[in-house]
């Protein structure tokens, strides 16, 4: 054991992963029952899909579980949820938490906490599941790439507010660097509205129906442009196997992952099976 901000951590290992899986199944479970009394369309997507496909459950090295709901089911999905949820378990979104960096939204269970450290942000907090918007792109490919190139420039003014907080300890393209460097240096963040700025993505992102178009992205998904792809990628639904539950699929799952894993059945290297940097708190 070792004393870290005042909490007590244990680092998590193998036979740890097990209890960090069950509270995200936990939390899926009861995702899962609100889509399902509620016609909400959801997805497995990113490495849980591939779970799903490879592995019928988690990657066994996985530690977190992604989900996709095209923007309209996303929307009614937190309206409804907070009725749902238990008193140990909470939704967080960029609006319920300002401590909150990133665009999509946690589905958190409080039974079991770990220590929380990226970005500048430091805290103890509940096992989470992610849930992801699915947004519409227009059609025409050149309306579609100034779509995605206004998003971009409203996320990185929202950026320049929260420019304390951006990681360091991750690989960035030399144009990301001298973004940062010159948003540090001229502190323009200082004059920008945070909440302005985010506001305008919001808006940006909705811009497209995501049932009136042809193509759709997760904006927040971690792979970039490779997420832009023709909406029956994203849309249809089928079923597939996770943990024992019977989940929703993109109709086209294998092309999908392919899309954007390339071949996603062949197992990595023993030495790139890790988990994120997580650790559980002793209360």
């Amino acid at each position: 054991m070792k004393q870290k901000n005042n909490f007590q951590i244990q680092e998590i290992f193998n036979e740890d992963l097990k209890i960090l899986q069950s509270c995200e199944l936990e939390n899926f479970k009861l995702f899962k029952k609100i889509c399902d009394d509620n016609n909400l369309r959801y997805y497995m997507i990113g490495g849980t899909l591939i779970g799903v496909v490879r592995h019928n459950g988690f990657i066994p090295w996985d530690d977190d579980i992604d989900i996709g709901l095209p923007r309209p089911d996303y929307n009614k999905f937190l309206e409804i949820a907070p009725k749902y949820l238990p008193e140990y378990m909470e939704i967080v979104t960029k609006s319920s938490d300002p401590n909150f960096k990133c665009y999509f939204t946690r589905m958190i269970n409080n039974k079991k906490k770990i220590y929380w450290d990226q970005g500048g942000y430091k805290a103890k907090i509940g096992v989470w599941m992610d849930v992801f918007p699915i947004d519409g792109l227009p059609d025409n490919r050149i309306l579609r790439k100034l779509q995605v190139f206004k998003v971009l420039w409203w996320k990185m003014l929202y950026k320049f507010t929260q420019i304390d907080y951006v990681m360091t300890n991750r690989e960035r393209s030399k144009m990301e660097w001298l973004i940062i460097k010159f948003a540090q240096i001229t502190h323009i963040g200082k004059i920008l509205s945070a909440e302005k700025t985010l506001d305008k993505l919001d808006k940006q992102l909705q811009k497209y129906d995501f049932d009136k178009v042809n193509y759709a992205w997760n904006f927040s998904g971690g792979h970039g442009l490779k997420e832009i792809m023709p909406k029956r990628l994203w849309d249809g639904k089928r079923t597939g196997l996770f943990e024992g539950l019977k989940v929703s699929i993109p109709e086209n799952t294998e092309e999908h992952l392919s899309y954007i894993f390339g071949d996603y059945m062949t197992l990595p290297p023993e030495n790139e099976r890790v988990t994120h940097s997580i650790q559980f708190v002793e209360d």
